[in-house]
């Protein structure tokens, strides 16, 4: 990853931030996108949240401008939503956990496509889960969320698989991270 430049969501616990520092560690110059201020040592820490588009295009404008185009961007801010039975999820808790781990996602990849795909590389990782798989009793927003993402990137994938864009996902089965907790 020597001279690439990464922007990581999530990146100030869990999974983003184990990714901002193997970034790092490769050589990549990484900008992280949270809405804690905190990020690993020697990356750009972005603060803002991924559910409003605006605040997304304007980060990855200043990832861009402070370390160079965005080479590579790894999704991977999420929230568990609160472990309920399907007829005891809320409205807005159905809509919090979506906004989050599907608008997110969707609003990230959008932002650094039209760059990738006029550079004619970039590479996108957004992480599911073994929920979006499979399904997760106490957890129907956040396996929809998760099934969404999966298939999301399916899709955009193969809106830009000629472009030298490649976009992929991963579905990870329980890790112990802060996002656990909260299940």
């Amino acid at each position: 990853f020597s001279g690439r430049v990464a922007v990581v969501t999530g990146g100030s616990s869990g999974i983003g931030a184990a990714t901002a520092r193997r970034l790092l560690a490769e050589g990549a110059r990484v900008a992280t996108f949270d809405l804690s201020g905190e990020a690993p040592e020697g990356a750009l820490a972005l603060i803002g949240d991924v559910t409003d588009s605006s605040q997304v295009e304007a980060s990855v404008s200043r990832a861009t401008a402070e370390l160079g185009p965005v080479d590579v961007l790894v999704c991977s801010a999420g929230i568990p939503g609160a472990s309920l039975t399907t007829v005891e999820v809320t409205d807005e808790e159905w809509r919090r956990v979506m906004a989050i781990d599907a608008d997110g996602v969707f609003f990230c990849n959008r932002a650094v496509l039209p760059g990738m795909v006029g550079r004619g590389y970039g590479r996108i990782v957004n992480v599911a889960s073994i929920a979006g798989k499979e399904g997760n009793p106490m957890a129907a927003a956040y396996s929809a969320a998760k099934a969404a993402v999966i298939a999301m990137t399916k899709a955009i994938g193969k809106d830009v698989a000629r472009t030298g864009v490649l976009v992929n996902c991963i579905a990870p089965a329980v890790i112990e991270t802060p996002i656990l907790e909260g299940l």
